[in-house]
């Protein structure tokens, strides 16, 4: 367990070799059925199981891995897994800087805060979007210009399907009835300033809007209003560095904010239940099966 940070892995820490934007491989041959120290990455990751079982954790949910499921994972998120060792599927990694290029025409439901992670689909629909990945396998190592580009198409169609899927499955996260910018921008501020600012009226004047507007959109739209949205982001946190490293209660605290140790546990346990000390010692990370 790291003393300071949570680990953040790259693909090269993982496959051995760096890629360029776009990864992807079939679980079967590169991928790890046991990752169990928690970690987060610097890419995207689309994990296709077309068959398998176990347990995924991502970000304090725990899921039962099943066949037919696609899980998003987002960067900086902790997540850790253990699954079967006859699990098989694809791999997909994908660089912020691809993620970005196709975000400019509309977000991905799937890639934003406080989502659920996983997709599960009948088999005549998993085999249609496994039918794509086959496509992209063939051309993704191809180094010509116009290849690139076909693999880039068929990358955004792939990822458009798992997107209407995905709103089929999850309709309130639909952002396109949402001011979708200020909600974005709003979570954007939060994950720069979490640790330093949570007062609704500095994200307010960051968005150039009022706090009571910022509050306003957050009850309607998030379903929280925009204090506990600030607070929530920090807990997470929280619960990240408590489960990940080796640090102090007080060293915790410190790195987020407070000045008060008192006053963190007394905040942390308003939004979870427990103390940060009982939080520790009953999160079972390392454990995930009882």
């Amino acid at each position: 367990m790291n003393k300071e940070s949570i680990p953040i892995l790259s693909v090269g820490n993982i496959l051995g070799e760096e890629t360029l934007g776009i990864t992807l491989f079939r679980h079967s041959v590169k991928g790890r059925n046991t990752f169990e120290q928690p970690h987060k990455h610097d890419f995207y990751l689309v994990f296709f199981v077309e068959k398998g079982s176990g347990i995924h954790n991502v970000d304090f949910t725990q899921y039962e891995v099943a066949n037919h499921q696609v899980y998003f994972v987002r960067p900086g998120q902790v997540h850790n897994w253990l699954l079967n060792v006859d699990t098989v599927g694809f791999q997909l990694m994908l660089s912020p800087e691809i993620i970005t290029v196709f975000s400019n025409l509309m977000q991905f439901s799937f890639f934003e805060q406080s989502v659920p992670c996983c997709l599960s689909l009948n088999q005549s629909k998993f085999q249609e979007f496994e039918n794509h990945l086959h496509e992209i396998e063939k051309t993704v190592s191809e180094n010509d210009l116009i290849t690139k580009e076909i693999t880039l198409l068929r990358l955004h169609l792939l990822l458009k399907l798992l997107q209407k899927e995905y709103l089929l499955e999850f309709p309130e996260h639909d952002s396109s009835s949402k001011p979708e910018k200020i909600i974005k921008n709003f979570n954007a501020l939060i994950d720069l300033y979490f640790n330093k600012e949570s007062s609704v009226n500095f994200y307010a004047e960051k968005l150039n809007i009022t706090p009571n507007y910022l509050n306003m959109l957050s009850q309607r739209y998030l379903k929280t209003p925009a204090g506990d949205v600030i607070k929530y982001r920090t807990i997470l946190e929280a619960k990240r560095l408590l489960t990940s490293t080796d640090l102090s209660i007080k060293e915790i605290a410190y790195q987020l904010g407070f000045n008060d140790n008192t006053y963190f546990s007394k905040v942390f346990k308003k939004y979870t239940g427990k103390t940060p000390g009982d939080f520790k010692e009953s999160y079972k990370f390392y454990h995930p099966y009882p």
